[in-house]
């Protein structure tokens, strides 16, 4: 860890002018140290050593991404972050977790996006709060006040007005259940981040974000496919019928479902054909580039 410190007050001096200058090897640096620290952050001993380790992670990261340079560079070696980006390339998504001892999971991310007016990046920092969050489906929640979870895929579909990011996520949730989500994020007056709009329809039911619960001895796959539009998702049902509403005890029966863009809405679709599922999909890890299986 001492080598990690040395390394943080040797670039600290660096200002925000000469943050457009800096190398990609300098970058480079940043990121051989940032790799030390996330092999920690999920592999630490016990949750304090994790805990130091991401505090660490975090300000490194949140100094390097102020470098303009840093936008386009890859950090493929991180391999338990997942770095994600729009379509559009104005946004970029950086997201991880750590996994305490007790089973639950902490979720941390940056989004850095170009700022068109101010014509700047800008490096916004996500705080998890899902334990406090009640009614998450219809909540309209910011970088503050975030619905925590491991990224996996961001949807941009061109239209005109407000752009609107279609965000998959991955929750480890507990050792009984596991989620995935569906949720969107919008940047909002003087550059403040959204997350969660109505924009989700399903019969004469609208919500701001969806939120898949299912056992933990199953896996499903959320999967957007391109060329049709939609996102399509394993149907779940209960283990058993007196377990209708405990979400924790529902499993995928086989059939899928999905959800279809139109006009600017997710329109709900059950019990739909799924030829070839992988066809312009994000394979059933959900996190190709990364050396860990959210499932």
């Amino acid at each position: 860890m001492k080598i990690l410190f040395t390394f943080f007050l040797t670039f600290s001096f660096l200002t925000n002018a000469a943050a457009q200058k800096v190398s990609k090897e300098l970058i480079a640096e940043y990121e051989d140290t940032l790799k030390v620290m996330a092999h920690i952050i999920m592999n630490g001993e016990y949750d304090t050593i994790k805990q130091k380790a991401n505090k660490s992670f975090m300000i490194t990261l949140k100094e390097v991404l102020q470098f303009e340079r840093s936008f386009n560079y890859p950090f493929d070696s991180l391999k338990t972050i997942s770095i994600e980006n729009s379509s559009d390339k104005r946004v970029k998504i950086y997201s991880w977790f750590l996994r305490r001892d007790n089973g639950s999971y902490n979720y941390f991310a940056f989004v850095h996006y170009h700022n068109k007016a101010k014509k700047r990046f800008e490096v916004i920092e996500l705080i998890d709060n899902s334990e406090k969050i009640r009614r998450a489906e219809n909540e309209v929640l910011d970088n503050t006040n975030w619905f925590g979870a491991l990224y996996y895929k961001i949807i941009y579909i061109k239209k005109k007005g407000r752009k609107y990011y279609t965000l998959l996520g991955w929750d480890g949730n507990n050792d009984v259940s596991t989620k995935k989500i569906i949720d969107v994020m919008y940047i909002a007056g003087k550059g403040q981040i959204r997350f969660g709009a109505p924009i989700f329809k399903k019969d004469k039911m609208t919500s701001k974000r969806v939120i898949l619960e299912y056992n933990k001895s199953s896996t499903i796959s959320v999967r957007y496919q391109q060329k049709q539009e939609r996102i399509v998702f394993d149907h779940l049902i209960p283990m058993r019928k007196d377990l209708e509403g405990l979400y924790e005890y529902y499993v995928p029966d086989g059939t899928y479902d999905s959800m279809n863009y139109s006009n600017g809405k997710w329109l709900f679709r059950s019990d739909i054909t799924v030829n070839n599922p992988n066809t312009n999909a994000t394979p059933k890890t959900g996190r190709p580039k990364m050396g860990i299986t959210p499932e």
